[in-house]
């Protein structure tokens, strides 16, 4: 009946951002929040997409009812059901990681990315969250531009000396590189008062982002009717500009090509796959799914962004 009966939140689950352990420890607090504010003898489907430990999740299920069928969805899968309703085609991620995903209709997959912070990962959350701090720690050093990011970072951190970040991101941390990604919103923040800085890491991010679509685009040679690109992840909610000059930039070269937000975010794959697969048509899908999850539907946020 589309209706929510229990909502946890916990930490990642994907060994490039944290330890083995702290993945396990994350699974087993969700599951805890989850079970413990609704306790059923019986799971009858468990959806599964992204990337990560999900064995352990799906073994921490079972150890706490009694699991039926188990249906899992590659980040690229669950990025299009639950951002465009569709199972195939183009998507193109800049959340915690980066990638261009390819989903043809036979089945078969591509992907330009994915190579994880250390060796690629441009134009992702974590990419922004280190030009950010490195940004920060040149004007600390006293040879770098003068961003707002400064003041933000140290209200944001609670620093009382500048130092202070070594301590948050290598010593605190569990995850350091998650640690960094999470300045993306305030990256975000300091665009939107207009700091060049900012402004020009988030353009460099789109730029990026476009790169990598091109180089998809130009292996698989699309036809105009098929530059139709799902967007998902959190790294575009962070300022319009990001945005603007991905698409400036790829309908430069391809005057057809779209570049859509997600109608949903990504934990909406397992609602919208459920829907797709009883056959229930695409816009009464959606419909519904707006009716029933509205904190995870995506409301006009160009718009939003704009008037802000």
């Amino acid at each position: 009946d589309m209706n929510i009966l229990g909502l946890c939140r916990a930490g990642g689950i994907s060994t490039s951002q944290g330890s083995l352990e702290d993945c396990r420890s994350n699974i087993e607090s969700g599951l805890d929040q989850l079970f413990s504010a609704h306790k059923p003898a019986r799971v009858d489907k468990m959806y599964l997409t992204g990337v990560g430990h999900f064995e352990l999740l799906e073994s921490g299920a079972k150890a706490r009812a009694e699991l039926g069928e188990t249906v899992h969805m590659s980040e690229a899968e669950g990025g299009l059901i639950a951002g465009a309703l569709k199972k195939y085609g183009i998507l193109a991620l800049s959340g915690t990681g980066s990638d261009i995903f390819y989903i043809a209709p036979d089945g078969t997959r591509d992907v330009v990315g994915a190579w994880g912070p250390i060796l690629g990962d441009d134009g992702s959350g974590v990419w922004i969250g280190q030009q950010a701090i490195r940004a920060i720690v040149r004007l600390v050093n006293g040879w770098g531009e003068d961003t707002v990011m400064l003041p933000l970072i140290r209200e944001e951190w609670h620093l009382k000396a500048d130092w202070d970040m070594v301590e948050i991101v290598h010593r605190r941390s569990a995850a350091p590189l998650r640690t960094v990604g999470s300045l993306t919103p305030m990256v975000g923040r300091a665009a939107a008062m207009g700091d060049k800085v900012a402004l020009g890491i988030l353009r460099e991010a789109g730029h990026l982002m476009a790169v990598q679509t091109d180089t998809l685009i130009k292996r698989h040679g699309f036809g105009p009717d098929e530059l139709d690109v799902t967007l998902c992840g959190g790294a575009w909610k962070s300022h319009p500009i990001m945005l603007d000059t991905y698409r400036s930039e790829l309908q430069a070269k391809y005057p057809t090509l779209t570049a859509e937000r997600p109608l949903f975010e990504h934990v909406m794959c397992g609602p919208a796959r459920l829907l797709l697969d009883a056959g229930v048509p695409r816009e009464q899908a959606i419909a519904t799914l707006k009716a029933k999850f509205p904190m995870y539907t995506i409301q006009n946020p160009d718009t939003q962004a704009n008037a802000q």
